[in-house]
């Protein structure tokens, strides 16, 4: 049988493709490597991100559904928020830096799970064929259409269809497979673990907690308050990072977290209810995702990840895209100026504040400590937004310099160099752990 459409990857992305592509009337084959589709497996801060125009976007959450506004349309989602109303960055000494609007949320925490189940239900009700258990391997394109190579419990077989979405996530399989990560360098890539605990008490639950430096036990660490779901209530998502070339697995990282007396006492008398792992990638992003007969779609085409909104937006776009090609017309380009317009991460001088925030990890923890310190009871004005809180919080520091140039000669310099900070002459790469 041959489809119109072809989508690989049955995450957000995926699933809303498929949706509006059966809207327009298309046939559809959607196939996922997970046997439960719905199931997150993948650590994920499912954070949606309010800074007005963030990806271009507006975004109004009813009842059961949230409405893009610039990209007109909508999605179901049935599930609950936790809003946050600031960042805060914590020192092993206890300073914090903390960041965000008084009056309004800065973010929303959805649940991912509910989201997938919502779209999924949508997705059932058109002509879309689901494959659960199935692996995009590769593509052939022709100028007609396109031969997709799928794997099912050991057995392979050959896909005819007009189109390709490769909607499989940050190291997919089918752009490795055209040859597009050639160009690509990666920036960082390490596996990550994250726990999930329930029953916890921290004085922080309306805010993104990031433990930073390596002074929590040897690493640095995040926790984020999830939705309450199956009975479980004030859930934290925990997640540890081992210090570059330390060689250190990342359940021992997490495992020296958690056993901070900082992060112990919040976590006395909670649960742990779940674990979640994958390989974390940093790509620099391609450049036109839409070309041929294929679209990488959302997180497979990009610098670290769309978002979760950001992925709902590719879907609904490439799907769209497909349609109008199927018409005779250039949904393909329209795909393309979409993508540069909407992700920050395709402009080289956003991508590079963007780094601001990580080069503060290099200081020290003494040094970071200080630097909190100097902001100890103000809220820096500013949004959870890796492409501009990197930036606010820089500009707080240069406001500084004056003072910090007479007790801290030497950090004055540092930061001074931040300026000249270089993607390309930092890169990373593969971080090897236990």
């Amino acid at each position: 049988m041959s489809y119109d459409l072809i989508i690989a990857g049955a995450g957000p992305s995926g699933l809303t493709a498929a949706m509006t592509a059966a809207r327009e009337g298309l046939s559809v084959l959607l196939v996922e490597t997970k046997e439960h589709i719905t199931r997150q497996t993948r650590p994920c801060c499912s954070m949606w991100l309010l800074e007005p125009g963030f990806h271009d976007e507006g975004w109004t959450f009813k009842d059961t559904t949230i409405c893009f506004h610039r990209n007109d349309f909508s999605i179901p989602y049935t599930g609950g928020v936790v809003d946050l109303y600031r960042s805060v960055r914590l020192s092993a000494g206890g300073h914090t830096l903390v960041m965000g609007k008084k009056l309004s949320p800065i973010g929303k925490v959805i649940n991912k799970q509910q989201l997938l189940e919502d779209l999924i239900a949508n997705v059932e009700k058109g002509r879309v064929t689901i494959r659960s258990r199935t692996t995009c391997l590769g593509v052939d394109e022709s100028p007609t259409g396109v031969r997709v190579l799928l794997r099912h419990q050991g057995q392979e077989e050959w896909v005819k269809g007009n189109y390709l979405l490769a909607a499989d996530g940050v190291d997919s399989r089918i752009v490795e497979s055209m040859g597009l990560n050639k160009k690509r360098k990666v920036i960082i890539r390490t596996p990550i673990m994250h726990y999930y605990f329930a029953d916890v008490h921290i004085p922080y639950e309306d805010a993104w907690v990031q433990l930073t430096g390596d002074g929590f036990n040897g690493v640095s660490g995040t926790m984020l308050h999830k939705p309450d779901s199956n009975g479980d209530r004030d859930v934290y998502e925990i997640g540890a990072v081992p210090p570059a070339k330390s060689g250190m697995g990342v359940k021992e990282a997490l495992e020296r977290l958690i056993s901070h007396p900082m992060v112990k006492e919040w976590l006395h008398g909670a649960r742990l209810i779940k674990k979640t792992g994958c390989r974390w990638t940093l790509w620099t992003p391609i450049a036109e995702p839409a070309r041929g007969r294929v679209i990488i779609v959302g997180d497979a085409a990009s610098f670290q990840e769309v978002e979760n909104q950001g992925a709902i937006m590719c879907g609904f776009q490439a799907a769209r895209a497909v349609a109008a090609a199927e018409k005779g017309e250039d949904g393909f380009n329209r795909y393309n100026t979409f993508w540069k317009k909407s992700f920050e991460f395709n402009d080289p001088e956003i991508l590079k504040a963007t780094w601001k925030t990580f080069i503060f990890g290099h200081l020290g923890n003494d040094n970071l400590d200080y630097l909190y310190s100097l902001s100890e009871g103000n809220m820096l004005d500013g949004y959870v937004n890796h492409f501009t809180c990197g930036g606010v919080i820089f500009d707080f520091v240069t406001s500084q310099l004056p003072r910090i140039e007479r007790e801290r000669p030497e950090l004055a310099e540092k930061i001074k160099q931040f300026e000249h900070f270089s993607i390309d002459k930092n890169i990373i790469g593969e971080i090897k752990t236990a």
